[in-house]
């Protein structure tokens, strides 16, 4: 039996509450009223764990592992209790030096091995953990809530303060959004935050005074203490001189790590970095490797004699409906809807090569820098530096500032969702540089949660080996010259699996939805009443626009996408209407 056999991965969802200055009591009914908002995420199980001022709620997604991994988990003295939503990838040889350690494991879950490892070395666990995941644990001698989250952000968490004191935390939105003293107000620097790069970051919420843990953070809260922020336990490694010639070795150890030895996995096609997932995990098998694809050529499968599966992306107004649903807050990425629909065909457990391009080609920003229309845009954004300014809009940001009515503009303030690049980039070479804020920001805020969203509201967990922290700081630590060579790396390590170069998946199309499929929503979102009331918006301007667009004028159309997304998140989650 292998060590991933023996232990239990422990997808699903985790949810709390937390009274930092008195212990008062937690009453269930709430905590699992969190929990069952967020189903979906754990069907095949549920459980929930109170103590004075404190209480935890669990659902379970059960990829392996029997009925001794439910969730949450104390030790027998009752003094430390956690919870985890995530895979830890190197459980094995953790319990194994936590059994030496004199800690007696009871079940076969991951989450015991948190529990048992914070027993015994505190927030130095974090360290020593490898896998995606976010954890929670309770130390009562100490009165103290520890909350955590992977290096990259595969795993989310959310967090909010209640008008009571409370301190309540779930992994999605809906979860918070399920404790009825959660006050519901827009945050409009977030909604333009959405509006400008298509997602919100993850330093920000639609909802206000809600919060992200960031990626690579935890928070330690202390009864009777003034309320630290979160701190960073784990960064981006410094550029090196790694051979350019071990990144095929690098790549074939995250894949093998993402494909386990649980149940089998299903891997989602769409681009060069999910061609490489495919034939590295053919390369190791000797079963056919299975695949999926929305709306491909299969020339990929072919090649690799996959078991391939073909689904179609067929009525997108209700994949869009469940997009919404799924995501709380506003996706504006339209290749999210085929990847929904791609989860929904693959079983229990998906993988796919989701951030190879931010890792891989970070080059491909400077072929916008070159464009003029991108340095006419430069100049709306003072005092931000050239080569930032550069990168900031050739990742997707658009100029959303016609948007806005002078109510919207004194809404959103002095906030600028440029400034978050400046802030992030690094002196050195401009290209490094680009890599890091990609990483930064995009890989947790955008790429890693259509994978974390679409894949749990199917009931899949979505693997993603480009995500790796190994692999990532691997390729960080190759000469920037390589990675600068006009040819990636990733193609060139693969160059020799994938002879023909696999084409990658079209751009979804989006004004022929607008145009077709979805031309009745956007006759309500023209006399919308939400935008109308909310005051925020010139409804005159995006009027005009939606009529450019109806004539044959593809220009607007990234934004009208972003904006039917917007109304029809905040119609669900303000409960306002969406249209007259």
């Amino acid at each position: 039996m292998t060590a991933w056999q023996r232990g239990a991965a422990e997808m699903g969802a985790i949810a709390g509450l937390f009274h930092p200055s008195t212990p008062k009591p937690v009453d269930p009914a709430r905590l699992r009223a969190m929990a069952e908002a967020m189903a979906h995420r754990g069907p095949d199980g549920a459980g929930e764990w109170t103590a004075p001022g404190v209480g935890f709620a669990h659902r379970r997604l059960a990829v392996i592992g029997g009925a001794a991994a439910t969730q949450p988990v104390a030790t027998p003295d009752l003094r430390y209790a956690a919870m985890l939503d995530g895979t830890i990838l190197n459980h094995a040889a953790l319990r194994t030096e936590l059994r030496g350690l004199g800690r007696v494991f009871v079940g076969d879950g991951d989450a015991e091995v948190v529990l048992h490892g914070f027993a015994a070395w505190g927030p130095a666990l974090l360290d020593r953990l490898e896998g995606a995941f976010a954890i929670a644990v309770h130390d009562a001698a100490t009165q103290t809530l520890f909350l955590a989250r992977d290096r990259l952000g595969a795993k989310p968490l959310h967090l909010a303060m209640l008008p009571d004191g409370a301190l309540i935390f779930a992994s999605e939105l809906k979860g918070l959004l399920a404790h009825p003293l959660l006050r519901r107000v827009p945050d409009a620097a977030a909604v333009g935050d959405y509006l400008t790069l298509g997602y919100v970051p993850d330093d920000a919420c639609v909802i206000a005074g809600v919060e992200k843990l960031a990626a690579g953070h935890f928070l330690l809260v202390e009864r009777a203490r003034p309320l630290r922020g979160a701190r960073r336990w784990w960064a981006l490694p410094d550029a090196g001189e790694a051979p350019a010639e071990a990144l095929l070795a690098e790549l074939r150890a995250a894949v093998a790590r993402g494909v386990g030895e649980g149940r089998p996995v299903a891997v989602l096609l769409g681009g060069l970095g999910d061609a490489s997932v495919v034939a590295l995990a053919a390369e190791a098998s000797a079963k056919a490797v299975a695949t999926v694809g929305v709306g491909d050529d299969g020339a990929v499968a072919t090649r690799f004699a996959t078991a391939h599966r073909r689904v179609a992306l067929d009525d997108v107004p209700a994949v869009l409906a469940d997009l919404v649903a799924a995501f709380d807050e506003p996706c504006g990425d339209p290749a999210a809807l085929a990847a929904m629909v791609a989860a929904r065909g693959s079983g229990p457990v998906a993988m796919s090569g989701a951030g190879a391009s931010l890792l891989m080609e970070g080059g491909r920003w400077r072929r916008f820098a070159r464009r003029e229309r991108w340095r006419r845009f430069r100049w709306t954004v003072p005092g931000l530096g050239e080569a930032a300014a550069d990168y900031a809009l050739a990742v997707g940001a658009a100029d959303a500032s016609g948007v806005w009515s002078p109510e919207g503009r004194r809404a959103l303030g002095d906030g600028d969702v440029m400034r978050r690049f400046a802030a992030a980039w690094r002196g050195g070479d401009p290209l490094d540089a680009a890599m890091r804020v990609d990483l930064a920001t995009r890989l947790s805020g955008q790429v890693l949660t259509i994978a974390d969203r679409a894949g749990m509201a199917a009931g899949t967990e979505w693997r993603t080996p480009f995500a790796d922290p190994r692999l990532v700081g691997f390729v960080l630590s190759l000469p920037v010259g390589v990675r600068r060579a006009r040819t990636s790396p990733l193609v060139g390590a693969m160059a020799r699996h994938l002879p023909a170069m696999p084409v990658p998946a079209p751009a979804p199309p989006v004004s022929q939805w607008l145009r077709g499929a979805l031309s009745a929503d956007m006759a309500r979102l023209e006399r919308s009443r939400l935008l109308a009331e909310l005051g925020w918006f010139d409804t005159g301007r995006i009027g005009a626009w939606i009529e450019r667009h109806r004539s044959g004028d593809d220009t607007p159309a990234a934004l009208l996408w972003r904006l039917l997304v917007l109304e029809r998140s905040l119609s669900r989650l303000f409960g306002w209407p969406a249209s007259a």
